[in-house]
């Protein structure tokens, strides 16, 4: 069987804030330039760089998660989402946080390191002038794919010839470096960066004109990786069309969702129905199910609330199950605070309030438990999660059991009834499709709730 070479690589770090994702918009950029097809990835549980991405991209990025498809729990589905989303010339995977930042106090499992051996891809480390010093004794701490350094922030005094020695010392390839500008700014908030900023696209043009003058792109060219012509074959359920349409949260307040959901959902044969909680006044017609994803309740909470009309839409849709979570959870509840502490009116079906606090709450990877059977999930059925936000809940739910990845913690969580699955954790489909499974039962009567 033939297989072909494709331009593969991560953009990693040592520590987060060293310009991963200024870099890699860049990159994007360039390569789009010279007329490349960019297929694009994050490692981890990002929601806001992969909108980034394909701001710049122009195509879907998604999500490579290493706890949700850790290779002991779900054999090969880290490396076949990889190979089935990779349809470009190039694949591009953004690292989150450091290198080998995984699950906490468990070495580097879960990590970007990780997901760069699973798959198989060679890693350029994005590193500040400062941290020049301690990379080698930073590389040294586990085994790794680190081939080329891109210097950033460098001043327009420094001797790029001795950076050039310092670098292939230590057996890498200086691929490029970037001057230090104030201007290169993306700003940043509590849930990583702020949905993309207007002038995302001139601070991108900036930052790859520099860019490209540095960029060894021969070095470039010796990422690759082999594609078999079965690695990227689509999966195909829906062979006999559409039988459901599911309404899908999706405006300024609701955009957390990953680009693998709304696959896994179109593979059973449900038509996406985006409608937005801020500006339409009721539900889309002929829906089967609701689904409210993450977002930024809180920052529109006046708006949310006084669209009564669409309050009112949902809380009487009583035939029709609704999947929430975290902001869509937050927005289910009879009040809900905004980030300077007003409280507004939501949805109601959550009999609690839900509040701002300092610092996050339950913040991590989880995996969850079902303690009974709902529409979404059955007695004992297991899950991997994770939490992030700052808001909590004077009722969190106690129809399943989560316990942190490395074991630290546990509580209960998640509230269900005939016609609510709701709670902060995020929900992720592929390779958990029996969730889907049982929603599709629910629907079509096969079993109650």
């Amino acid at each position: 069987m033939y297989s072909i070479d494709k331009t593969a690589f991560m953009v990693s770090a040592m520590k987060s804030g060293s310009g991963k994702t200024l870099i890699t918009l860049g990159l994007i950029n360039i390569l789009k330039k010279m007329g490349k097809t960019i297929s694009i990835y994050k490692t981890g549980p990002d929601y806001i760089d992969t909108m980034y991405h394909e701001k710049i991209a122009g195509s879907p990025s998604t999500n490579l998660d290493p706890f949700f498809l850790e290779p002991d729990y779900k054999p090969n589905e880290l490396k076949n989402v990889f190979f089935r989303n990779f349809l470009g010339d190039t694949a591009i995977i953004e690292g989150a946080m450091g290198l080998f930042d995984g699950v906490y106090g468990e070495g580097k499992r879960c990590s970007a390191c990780i997901v760069s051996e699973e798959i198989g891809v060679d890693v350029i480390l994005v590193i500040d002038i400062d941290e020049l010093e301690k990379l080698e004794e930073y590389l040294q701490k586990f085994s790794h794919r680190v081939k080329a350094v891109i210097v950033n922030k460098l001043p327009y005094d420094c001797n790029i010839e001795l950076l050039n020695r310092k670098i292939n010392a230590i057996n890498l390839v200086l691929l490029g470096y970037l001057y230090h500008d104030e201007s290169y700014h993306i700003e940043s908030r509590h849930l990583g960066l702020y949905e993309p900023q207007r002038d995302i696209f001139s601070i991108v043009e900036r930052v790859s004109d520099r860019l490209k003058k540095s960029l060894d792109f021969d070095a470039l060219d010796k990422f690759i990786v082999k594609i078999k012509p079965s690695d990227n074959i689509v999966r195909k359920l829906n062979s006999k069309g559409t039988k459901h349409r599911i309404a899908f949260a999706y405006d300024e307040a609701f955009s957390f969702t990953y680009a693998e959901n709304i696959k896994v959902l179109q593979e059973y044969g449900f038509e996406i129905v985006k409608f937005s909680p801020i500006y339409d006044k009721k539900l889309p017609d002929n829906i089967s199910a609701i689904w409210l994803c993450g977002g930024y309740p809180e920052i529109y909470a006046k708006e949310l609330s006084s669209n009564t009309s669409m309050l009112n839409s949902i809380y009487e849709a009583e035939d029709i199950p609704i999947i929430a979570e975290c902001g869509g959870f937050i927005y289910l509840h009879e009040s809900f605070e905004d980030n300077n502490g007003e409280v507004f009116q939501g949805v109601g079906l959550i009999e609690a309030k839900a509040f701002k606090t300092p610092k996050l709450v339950r913040f991590g990877y989880i995996e969850i438990e079902a303690k009974s059977d709902s529409f979404l999930m059955k007695k004992n059925q297991k899950i991997r999660s994770h939490e992030f936000h700052y808001f909590d809940s004077t009722n969190n739910g106690d129809y399943a059991h989560a316990i942190k990845a490395n074991k630290s913690k546990e509580w209960d969580c998640i509230h269900t009834n005939k016609r609510v699955f709701a709670g902060f954790p995020h929900i992720y489909l592929r390779g958990y499709e029996f969730l889907i499974e049982n929603l599709i039962c629910f629907l079509e009567g096969n079993y109650n709730v």
